[in-house]
C-alpha cells in the first residue's frame, strides 16, 4: 500500500535509524510477508549466493509468508556476558542487512521496514507512533517541547508496505466496537497528559478518573467534568493513600507470573538489580523492612529528580495513547497496561539509583523503558497476559491503580 496522507507526531519526524543493528539480533519473531518472499525469490533465480542464503535462512509458511530462521551469534560481552545472541541471517560481518545492502531499502519486508514504527491506517491518514524497543527510539523520549501533531507534513513519506498495519474503520465499524467517538478520546487524553501545570502522577491519576467515566460512553459528561475540576480535587488526588507493600506485591505478583521465559540479558540485568537490592522477586513475603527501602531510595535519589524526568513520563504516554492502545482494548484495560508500566519503570529506576547511588536522570529513565520495551514490552500479544495477571491477582480496580500511582 502507499499511504497519501499522514498524521504523525513531531518525534517521528526527526527519528533516524542509528544502523545499531540491535532489532537484528533479538529473540523476536520476524515475520516476512508473503510479497516480500516472492520477491527474494525472484532474486534468487538470479543469484545462487543469495538462494543459499535464503533457503538457510526462512522457514516459509502455508500463506505464503516465512518466519526467519535466527542463526547463533558470538558470544556476547559486557551486560549480556554469557548470553548467546540470537541474529538474523541476512545480517552480514559488517553488521549490515544483506537485503538492503544489495536490493536497497524498498525490498525489505514490511517488519524490517516498518520498526521501530507503529502504524494504524485511520480514516485520518497513516497514523504513527513508536516502539521504545528500539534504542534511538526511546532517545526521542528526551524531547522536552510539548508534542505537536502534523497532518500531511512537508516532505514526509515512506515506502509501500504490503499488510503489517492496524487498521481504525469508520465511524459504523467503530460503533459495532463501542468506540464511536474514539478520535476525540484520543485527543482528550492526551490533552489531559500535557497539561504541565499538574506533576505527572496527578495528570495520570486524573487519566484513570476519565477513562473510569468514559465506561459510560458520556464524552460530554466528561467535558463537564473536567471543568469542574478544582484545586481542592486535586489536593484530594495527592493526599490519596500510597502503600509501598501493595505496589511490591503488584510488582512481584505480575513478574512471577511471566516468570521462566527468556529474556534479553539488559532485562536480566534490571530483575538481578532488584534481586540485589532488595531480594523482592525470590521472597514470598513483602516485608515492611523492601517497602521501607524503596521508601527511602525514592526519597533520596528519584524525588528530587522529579522536575528534570518529568517530561520523559510524558512523552512516553502520549505516544502509548497515539500507539492505540486505547482502541485495540477497552479503555480501562489500556489504562491499567499504562499504569503497570509506569510502575515498572519507576520501580527499577528507583533500584537503579540505589545500586548506583545517585540520583535519576534522562538517560537512566530511557535506558529503563528501553529495557523494559525491549524485554517484555515489544510483543503486544504480551500484553494480554500482563492483563491475565492484573485480573487473575485482582488489581484491576481504580482504586488499586491510584494507590499505585502515588509516590511510596
Amino acid at each position: 500500500m502507499i499511504f497519501k496522507h499522514f498524521l504523525v507526531p513531531d518525534y517521528l519526524l526527526t527519528f533516524q535509524c542509528a544502523m545499531c543493528a540491535e532489532c537484528c539480533k533479538l529473540r523476536w519473531n520476524i515475520y516476512f510477508d508473503p510479497a516480500s518472499v516472492k520477491k527474494y525469490h525472484g532474486f534468487a533465480a538470479a543469484d545462487e549466493d543469495f538462494a543459499a542464503l535464503l533457503k538457510s535462512g526462512i522457514a516459509e509458511k502455508k500463506d505464503g509468508g516465512a518466519f526467519v530462521q535466527f542463526r547463533q551469534g558470538e558470544q556476547s560481552t559486557g551486560a549480556e556476558a554469557g548470553c548467546e545472541k540470537n541474529v538474523c541471517p541476512f545480517l552480514n560481518i559488517e553488521g549490515l542487512c544483506a537485503i538492503q545492502k544489495q536490493y536497497g531499502v524498498e525490498a525489505l519486508s514490511d517488519t524490517c521496514k516498518i520498526f521501530p514504527r507503529e502504524i494504524t491506517l485511520t480514516e485520518r491518514g497513516c497514523e504513527m507512533a513508536l516502539s521504545y524497543a528500539c534504542p534511538a527510539a526511546a532517545a526521542t523520549l528526551k524531547k522536552r517541547e510539548p508534542i505537536q501533531f502534523y497532518q500531511n507534513p512537508a516532505g514526509f513519506n515512506f515506502f509501500p508496505i504490503n499488510m503489517q498495519y492496524g487498521k481504525i474503520g469508520n465511524l459504523m465499524e467503530r460503533q459495532k466496537v463501542g468506540k464511536t467517538n474514539y478520535f476525540e478520546v484520543e485527543e482528550l487524553l492526551i490533552d489531559i497528559m500535557q497539561l504541565r501545570g499538574l506533576d505527572i502522577d496527578i495528570r495520570l491519576i486524573l487519566t484513570g478518573m476519565i477513562v473510569d467515566k468514559l465506561k459510560d460512553g458520556d464524552l460530554d459528561g466528561v467535558r463537564r467534568y473536567l471543568r469542574n475540576i478544582d484545586e481542592s480535587l486535586i489536593s484530594q488526588f495527592q493526599k490519596l493513600s500510597a502503600n509501598p507493600i501493595f505496589m511490591l506485591r503488584f510488582i512481584k505478583d505480575v513478574m512471577d507470573g511471566i516468570a521462566g521465559e527468556e529474556r534479553p540479558g539488559d532485562m536480566q540485568k534490571l530483575l538481578k538489580l532488584a534481586h540485589q537490592q532488595l531480594k523482592l522477586l525470590n521472597e514470598k513475603v513483602i516485608s515492611d523492612k523492601m517497602a521501607k527501602q524503596v521508601a527511602e531510595g525514592y526519597r533520596q535519589y528519584y524525588e528530587p529528580s522529579l522536575n528534570e524526568i518529568n517530561h520523559i513520563y510524558e512523552n512516553y504516554f502520549v505516544n502509548f495513547i497515539f500507539a492505540k492502545l486505547f482502541y485495540t482494548h477497552k479503555y480501562l484495560d489500556a489504562y491499567f497496561l499504562m499504569v503497570f508500566f509506569y510502575t515498572l519503570i519507576r520501580f527499577f529506576t528507583v533500584c537503579t539509583c540505589m545500586a548506583e547511588e545517585r540520583q535519576a536522570d534522562e538517560d537512566m529513565v530511557v535506558a529503563v523503558i528501553h529495557t523494559i520495551a525491549r524485554g517484555i514490552g515489544h510483543n503486544k500479544s504480551f500484553y494480554e497476559d500482563i492483563l491475565k495477571q492484573i485480573k487473575q491477582t485482582n488489581y484491576h480496580r481504580l482504586p488499586y491503580m491510584i494507590s499505585l500511582i502515588n509516590h511510596p
